[in-house]
């Protein structure tokens, strides 16, 4: 699926614990949103270009800075 059917299913399912009747049937619809949104957010971030998702920049053998492009981070998100 791509991200836009992603969307779409995600605010359906979110429309639906809204919905929903009971507590279990809520925390049913909530969870598999989350799922989804897990799906969503792992397809929209890359890698760092800076620090290439290590997160951090090595200065020296001794010594290593947090990348400021990404904070630390490792990836971007588009």
């Amino acid at each position: 699926m791509n991200t836009q059917k992603l969307k779409v299913k995600y605010k359906k399912l979110l429309n639906k614990g809204v919905q929903a009747n009971g507590r279990k049937e809520t925390v049913f619809y909530l969870n598999r949103a989350a799922k989804i949104k897990s799906k969503i957010y792992s397809k929209t971030k890359i890698d760092c270009y800076r620090c290439n998702g290590a997160g951090y920049l090595r200065v020296s053998l001794d010594e290593t800075r947090t990348c400021l492009s990404c904070y630390g981070k490792g990836y971007l998100i588009n």
